[in-house]
């Protein structure tokens, strides 16, 4: 009797491990499948304004390539200085046991957020536009 409980116990977690292992690369799949795409965040300050744009396109398998084109104007003495333009191009990986990217150079970290439509870097939001 206490066998076929153990076995039966044993059998229950077994399939449990594996429900959880399938959920846990079914969202690591929705993840990977969101972050190609180009994303926008707008910050405003008592200082500046900054339009900043996050390009990410998928390389090969977990490899990407990021672009990120930022537009800033500074405010001084409540007047909008010239915007000035910055165009950065880098490379990074996607972690599926993390669902991160990790950008190479920086060691910035991405974290993508499919059922929301957004990308969090540090405490910026970036919507998703396409």
């Amino acid at each position: 009797m206490k066998q076929l409980i153990r076995r039966q116990l044993v059998s229950r977690m077994m399939i449990a491990g594996a429900a959880f292992v399938g959920a846990c690369q079914s969202k690591s799949g929705k993840v990977q499948a969101f972050i190609d795409g180009v994303y926008v965040n707008r910050a405003r300050s008592e200082f500046a304004i900054a339009d900043d744009t996050l390009g990410f396109t998928q390389a090969d398998g977990t490899h990407y390539y990021i672009t990120r084109r930022t537009g800033y104007q500074a405010i001084r003495n409540g007047k909008l200085l010239p915007k000035k333009f910055k165009l950065e191009k880098v490379e990074g990986d996607y972690d599926p046991n993390t669902r991160l990217l990790n950008e190479t150079t920086t060691g910035r970290v991405f974290y993508f957020d499919p059922e929301s439509g957004m990308l969090r870097l540090k405490q910026a939001v970036y919507r998703r536009i396409n």
